[in-house]
C-alpha cells in the first residue's frame, strides 16, 4: 500500500467521521434534547359511522374504546323513519368481524332491544320495530367488532321522525348555509335575520340571528369550503330541530394570500307544516383562524392571531418573553429570545386531511407557564388519537421547553360523556410540576394523586356542592374544615401550586362559607348560626350579613355589608361579583334585588397582552402585543416529541354519590352545570337550549309545548297542595311529596320560562310573599291561569301581572 493510499483512506476515515458528529449534532439540535423514547402522536385508527336520512349524512359518531354511561351521552339525536335506521360506516382499513346495536331507555337503566349484524359491510340497517322501542326518544349503542383489534362502540339518541318535518327542516338549513356561503341576493338570508341595536357587527369572529345580513354573509371574506361540513343534529322534537354545522373554511387573507379557519354553525328551526314554511328561530356562527406558523404570524409589534376570540387563552412566563396560547384548539408556545414557535398540542395532523381528527370535542387548559417557558396544560374531553384513542378523560401534560418534548404525566378516565369531562373533571383539576402532584376535586371529594409514587389520598370528603369553591385555574381550593353548611366554623384555602394552607375562623356564633375567588383573591361569607331559616320556597338557607375579600398575603381588602340585607349567594364573572340578596321576616327569607362587587385592582402587568385591531377586510382581530415588540418576523417552526411510556399512568374516580345535577345544552354543546333547577332554566333559556338531570331526563326545553295548556282532573292534587300550604308548610316539600321526591326551585326564572313545568301536568306554586301563594294551573299564548287557596275559581293575567305579583317574594315559584 503505497503513503499516497493510506494518505486517501485515511481522509475518507476522518471525513466519514466528521459526516458521523455532524448527523449526530444535528438530530441533537433539531430534537434539542429529546431521547430514543419520543415519538409523534400516533395516527388515528379508530373507525366512524354516520347515518344516512334521505339525501343527507348525518351524526358522523366518533368511536369509544369502552362501553361509556349512557345517561350522560346526549351529542346528538338520530330521527328514526319507518321504524328503521341506515348505517355508513367509515372503516379506514379496520375489517370486521361483525356488529350489534342496543336500544335503552335515556337514563340507562332499563334495555329495551339488543340485536346482533352478522355481517358489518359499508351500509348496514338496524330494525328498531319493536314493542316500545320508539314510543319516547331513546339511546342508541352500536358495536362494531374489529378483526385483531379491541371492539369500538358509538351512542346517540334516537326518536322517531313523525310530525318532525326533518326532511323540510334539513333542506332550509342546507339553502341557507349555501346562500349566507355565496352571499346571495333576495336568497332569504336576510329576510329571516332579526338585527337589532345592541349587536356586535365590528366582528366575524362571532355572529348571531341579530348580526346584519353583511356580517351573516361572511363580509367580503369570500369563503370557500374544504373537504365537507359535519352535520350533527342536536335537538329534535314535534315544534324544532337544532343543528350543528362543523368544517374548516380557506379565505381571503390579508398577510397571507389566504386564512384558514374551524367553524361551528349552529341552526335552530321550525317548520310549519299548514303553510309549507320554515321559520329560523335561531342562528349562530363562530370563526377560528388557524394558526400556521409557516405562514407570517408576526409583525413588528407582537404575534398574529386574527380573527379569534377576544378571551382567548393564554399566560405568559415572568419576565415576558415567552407566551402560551390557545387557538382553534390547538396549543402554540412562542420564544421570542430564541425566535422560535411549537406547535405544543393539537390532534390536527400537519396535512388536516384526517376528519377524525377535526373532531372538536375537548378543550385544552393550560394552568401555568413558569420562568423558563415550561408548560403545563390539561386536555379534557374526547381523545382522537394517541394513547388514549377512544376514550375520555382528562390528561396532564408538561411540556419541556429546552427538551422539546411533551410528557403526559397521567390520564384521568372517565365513562362519562365528553361534555361532562370539559366541565366538571376538566375545571376541578390541577397539576404541579415541582411537587409532581395532581389535584382533583370530584363530587365533594379532594383528592391528591402523587404520580411519582402513584398513590392517591382523599385529602377532604363529604363535601356539599356549596362547601367548596375552585379558582379558575385550579391552583386554590377553599373548603368548610369543619361542620356542615350552617356550623362550621373554619375555612381552609390550599395553594396547590406552594402546598401551603391558611385558615380563616370566625366568632362563636357565626359560621364561615367559601363563596369564589377573584383571581387570587379569596371571597367568603360570615353569618349568624341564630339567623339560619328557609327561602320562600322552602329551601334551607344560611344567609350571610357579612361578606369579605382577603387576599394572598392573607389581608382583608375589602368588605360588604348592609343593614337589614343578608346575602344568599354569589355569582363570579370574571372581575365582577353578583350578590343574590334577601330580607328578612321571621325565618324567611325573600329575595330583593341583586348587588354588584367590580374588582378594580390591575392585572399585573405583562410585557405581552391581549389586544384587538381592526382592519377593512377582516374586521376586528386579536394580536399577543409585546410592548418591546419584535424584530425577526420569520420564526423557526418546532414541534415537540412526545415521551412514550411503556404503561401510562391511568386514574379513575368514583362518582357513585353524586349529587342531583342539571345540565345545560344550547348552541350544540353544554353550556354549563347546576345545582338548581331555576339556575340551569334560565341559563337554557339564553340559548334557546334544554336542561336535562342526571339520568337525562328532560327539566325544560325552549319552545316545546303546547300554545296553550290546562291542569285538569287533578283536583285532588290541587286541594292537598292547598291545604298544606294554609298549615305552612313549605313548598318545597309539598311538591316532593306529590312528585314521588322530585321537586325544582325556579326562583327568579320568568312566568313565561316556567310554562314548560307546567304543561307536564305539574301545578306550580307561585309565592306573592313570604307567607301568601297561588298555585299555576294552565296558561294561553298571553295569559298564565292560577287558583287561589281559598276556592277552586281559575283566574287569568299576563305573564307580566304575575312575575308582578310575585316580586314581593323575589319571584319564588316551586314546580
Amino acid at each position: 500500500m503505497t503513503l499516497t493510499l493510506k494518505k486517501r483512506l485515511i481522509n475518507v476515515g476522518v471525513l466519514s467521521a466528521v459526516f458521523i458528529v455532524a448527523v449526530i449534532i444535528f438530530s441533537y439540535v433539531t430534537n434539542k434534547g429529546n431521547d430514543n423514547m419520543t415519538a409523534d402522536m400516533g395516527a388515528a385508527t379508530f373507525p366512524q359511522i354516520s347515518f344516512s336520512y334521505g339525501d343527507y349524512k348525518i351524526n358522523t359518531l366518533t368511536g369509544y374504546a369502552k362501553r361509556m354511561d349512557v345517561s350522560s351521552m346526549h351529542n346528538t339525536i338520530t330521527p328514526v323513519a319507518n321504524q328503521s335506521l341506515d348505517v355508513n360506516i367509515e372503516a379506514y382499513g379496520n375489517k370486521f368481524t361483525g356488529a350489534s346495536y342496543k336500544v335503552y331507555t335515556l337514563d340507562g337503566t332499563s334495555e329495551l332491544e339488543s340485536k346482533k349484524i352478522k355481517k358489518a359491510g359499508k351500509n348496514f340497517s338496524l330494525d328498531l320495530s319493536g314493542d316500545k322501542v320508539l314510543d319516547e326518544e331513546r339511546i342508541l349503542e352500536v358495536r362494531l367488532n374489529r378483526n385483531g383489534a379491541d371492539p369500538v362502540y358509538f351512542y346517540t339518541r334516537i326518536v322517531s321522525d313523525e310530525d318532525a318535518n326533518v326532511a323540510q327542516c334539513l333542506n332550509y338549513i342546507s339553502d341557507y348555509h349555501e346562500n349566507a356561503l355565496a352571499k346571495a341576493e333576495n336568497a332569504g338570508v336576510g329576510a329571516a335575520l332579526e338585527p337589532t341595536d345592541d349587536a356586535d357587527n365590528t366582528t366575524l369572529q362571532h355572529v348571531t340571528i341579530n348580526s346584519n345580513y353583511e356580517q351573516v354573509t361572511w363580509g367580503s371574506l369570500k369563503p370557500q369550503v374544504e373537504q365537507e361540513e359535519r352535520w350533527s343534529i342536536k335537538e329534535l322534537n314535534s315544534t324544532c330541530m337544532s343543528v350543528l354545522l362543523q368544517y374548516r373554511v380557506s379565505c381571503k387573507g390579508e398577510e397571507n394570500e389566504s386564512d384558514r379557519y374551524a367553524v361551528k354553525e349552529f341552526f335552530r328551526v321550525r317548520y310549519i307544516a299548514d303553510a309549507q314554511k320554515a321559520y329560523l328561530l335561531d342562528y349562530d356562527r363562530t370563526m377560528d383562524q388557524i394558526f400556521d406558523a409557516t405562514k407570517k404570524v408576526l409583525n413588528e409589534k407582537g404575534i398574529i392571531l386574527g380573527i379569534a376570540p377576544t378571551n382567548l387563552s393564554y399566560k405568559v412566563n415572568k419576565d415576558g418573553t415567552i407566551v402560551s396560547f390557545v387557538e382553534a384548539n390547538e396549543l402554540w408556545n412562542y420564544n421570542k429570545d430564541s425566535d422560535e414557535v411549537s406547535l405544543v398540542f393539537g390532534f390536527s395532523d400537519a396535512e388536516n386531511t384526517d376528519v377524525r381528527n377535526l373532531v372538536p370535542d375537548h378543550k385544552i387548559k393550560i394552568l401555568k407557564v413558569d420562568a423558563k417557558g415550561n408548560t403545563t396544560f390539561l386536555v379534557s374531553g374526547y381523545m382522537n388519537r394517541g394513547e388514549h384513542e377512544g376514550e375520555v378523560g382528562v390528561a396532564v401534560y408538561y411540556y419541556d421547553i429546552e427538551r422539546n418534548s411533551v410528557e403526559e404525566k397521567v390520564f384521568i378516565s372517565t365513562n362519562k360523556s365528553y361534555a361532562q369531562a370539559v366541565s366538571e373533571l376538566g375545571e376541578m383539576s390541577y397539576y404541579d410540576a415541582k411537587t409532581d402532584m395532581l389535584y382533583t376535586m370530584v363530587d365533594g371529594t379532594l383528592y391528591q394523586y402523587s404520580i411519582e409514587d402513584d398513590e392517591k389520598t382523599v385529602l377532604v370528603k363529604g363535601l356539599d356542592a356549596q362547601q367548596y369553591v375552585v379558582s379558575e385555574d385550579g391552583s386554590l381550593i377553599a373548603y368548610q374544615a369543619d361542620g356542615e353548611l350552617g356550623t362550621a366554623t373554619k375555612v381552609s384555602i390550599l395553594n396547590v401550586g406552594t402546598g401551603k394552607k391558611q385558615k380563616i375562623t370566625c366568632s362563636e356564633g357565626e359560621c364561615i362559607r367559601p363563596l369564589g375567588f377573584i383571581r387570587s383573591d379569596f371571597v367568603y361569607g360570615i353569618a349568624k348560626t341564630e339567623d339560619i331559616g328557609n327561602t320562600v320556597s322552602g329551601e334551607a338557607t344560611v344567609p350571610m350579613y357579612k361578606l369579605e375579600i382577603r387576599n394572598q398575603k392573607g389581608k382583608v381588602i375589602k368588605t360588604y355589608q348592609t343593614d337589614g340585607i343578608y346575602i344568599l349567594n354569589a355569582a363570579f364573572d370574571e372581575d365582577m361579583i353578583t350578590l343574590e340578596r334577601a330580607s328578612k321576616d321571621g325565618d324567611t327569607y325573600t329575595a330583593t334585588a341583586p348587588d354588584y362587587i367590580t374588582n378594580n385592582e390591575q392585572k399585573t402587568k405583562s410585557n405581552i397582552t391581549l389586544e384587538t385591531y381592526a382592519t377593512d377586510l377582516k374586521q376586528t382581530q386579536v394580536r399577543l402585543t409585546y410592548n418591546d415588540g419584535i424584530s425577526d418576523k420569520e420564526p423557526k417552526v418546532l414541534k415537540p416529541k412526545q415521551i412514550l411510556f411503556e404503561t401510562p399512568q391511568t386514574i379513575t374516580f368514583s362518582d357513585k354519590d353524586a349529587p342531583e345535577k342539571y345540565y345545560v345544552y344550547g348552541h350544540g354543546e353544554i353550556q354549563g352545570v347546576y345545582t338548581k333547577a331555576g339556575d340551569a332554566i334560565k341559563k337554557a333559556n339564553d340559548y334557546n337550549g334544554v336542561v336535562v338531570d342526571s339520568s337525562q331526563d328532560y327539566v325544560w326545553e325552549r319552545g316545546n309545548r303546547n300554545l296553550q295548556y290546562s291542569i285538569t282532573e287533578k283536583d285532588d292534587v290541587l286541594n292537598t297542595i292547598k291545604d298544606r300550604l294554609k298549615n305552612q308548610e313549605k313548598p318545597i316539600d309539598i311538591l316532593k311529596d306529590i312528585n314521588d321526591g322530585a321537586a325544582y326551585d325556579l326562583t327568579g326564572c320568568t312566568t313565561e320560562e316556567i310554562l314548560y313545568i307546567i304543561n307536564q301536568g305539574r301545578p306550580v306554586i307561585a309565592m306573592l310573599d313570604s307567607q301568601n301563594a297561588v298555585i299555576l294551573v294552565g296558561y294561553s299564548d298571553t295569559n298564565v291561569v292560577y287558583e287561589d287557596l281559598n276556592d277552586s275559581t281559575r283566574h287569568s293575567v299576563k305573564y307580566e301581572e304575575m312575575d308582578q305579583m310575585t316580586s314581593g317574594s323575589g319571584n319564588a315559584y316551586i314546580g
